[in-house]
């Protein structure tokens, strides 16, 4: 096979008159294909494009329009900021490109999503999305917007609860209740965590408060009444036969006395009421980052509430606020600032409100309808 099997350029010599090169003629190509190089993140090695050495402008032109955006990329989680292997920077506004993603996506964060290049984006997506999902990435400079193409991802707008109630907290897309210290699915199944944390802990008046599904875990809150204090373990999802225990680090929960302090989630952070405990102000906040892998709740950040804030079970964290719902009364409180804002007064009406695969929902029955408030 020749070397240069379409032809080449010939350079004149004393016997050819080589090949005429005008600038008006070839400048604008030449220019061009150095650009596609720059575009696609290749430096021209300065050797002569050949079936030897290759062809750098051909390379490019494949990576533009196929092993970026035809070839599934990985869409991988760390912390906050989702990475894909490659320049986000040089493509053009509203580029998509398909994905598989790590992890599952929690509308309570603020994500970002970076490249092999020196920006990152702010990242939501409206439909949601679970771990091992294939989704579609849209690359707005204003706003990285990510679709999931699995009809899973999508929520309805209704959901059963024929167990009775839901979990306050639930990250997945398979519902779960807690009743009497276990955890239930309409599948069906029961596991008795309370139970199970009794014999770990050596404690048979341990009382399991509340069971959150988070970050592929059931993290329970529990009260240890002969000693009083609280304590928290979790399980892993495909193993709920195991209790771990949680430490709780950068503040200490009381033992001795109780100030009753309530738990809130918003699937990273766990929000105790009291201070962890530690006052009698029930609007004072103490947010732990929940880290299953090290089985710790560290103390980041404190939330002064509103002083009217009144504390229940019956209650969600939407992004940046935590919703109550007391005595038919619909607040909501700003986790920023500590505003409380009255949302509507339903009388005696009662129900109870939930977080599930991303969305708050109400019921009072066998079927929870969305609310959006």
């Amino acid at each position: 096979m020749s070397k240069w099997p379409n032809g080449q350029l010939k350079n004149e010599t004393d016997s050819e008159a080589g090949t005429p090169v005008v600038r008006e003629i070839l400048g604008d190509p030449l220019t061009n294909i150095y650009a596609i190089l720059t575009a696609a993140g290749i430096t021209p090695n300065g050797q002569e494009d050949s079936e030897t050495n290759g062809y750098q402008f051909l390379e490019a032109l494949q990576k533009l329009a196929n092993v970026l955006n035809d070839v599934e990329q990985i869409l991988t989680l760390t912390g906050t900021v989702w990475s894909v292997n490659m320049d986000l920077d040089n493509l053009p506004d509203k580029y998509v490109f398909i994905a598989r993603v790590t992890e599952d996506y929690n509308d309570a964060v603020g994500y970002t999503i970076e490249g092999t290049g020196s920006n990152s984006y702010a990242l939501t997506s409206a439909t949601g999305f679970k771990a091992a999902e294939t989704v579609l990435v849209v690359l707005d400079h204003s706003g990285v917007r990510v679709l999931s193409l699995t009809a899973s991802a999508t929520t309805s707008e209704d959901v059963f609860t024929v167990f009775g109630t839901p979990v306050s907290f639930n990250s997945s897309s398979k519902m779960y209740y807690e009743e009497n210290g276990s955890l239930l699915t309409d599948t069906p199944t029961i596991n008795h965590l309370q139970n199970i944390i009794r014999v770990a802990e050596s404690n048979g008046t341990l009382l399991v408060y509340n069971m959150f599904i988070m970050q592929g875990h059931a993290l329970c809150f529990c009260y240890l009444p002969d000693v009083q204090t609280y304590k928290f373990y979790q399980f892993d999802l495909n193993d709920l036969d195991t209790a771990e225990l949680v430490t709780v680090e950068e503040i200490v929960i009381p033992t001795g006395s109780n100030n009753e302090p309530y738990a809130y989630t918003d699937g990273t952070m766990v929000y105790l009421t009291n201070l962890a405990g530690t006052t009698t102000n029930d609007y004072e906040l103490a947010g732990l980052t929940y880290d299953p892998n090290a089985k710790t709740l560290n103390n980041d950040i404190t939330r002064i509430l509103d002083t009217g804030f009144t504390k229940t079970t019956n209650a969600v964290i939407q992004p940046n606020e935590l919703v109550t719902f007391v005595a038919g009364a619909l607040k909501k409180y700003n986790l920023s600032t500590g505003a409380e804002t009255y949302l509507a007064d339903y009388n005696t009406f009662m129900g109870a409100i939930f977080r599930f695969n991303g969305n708050t929902y109400y019921s009072n029955g066998e079927v929870a309808k969305k609310w959006t408030v």
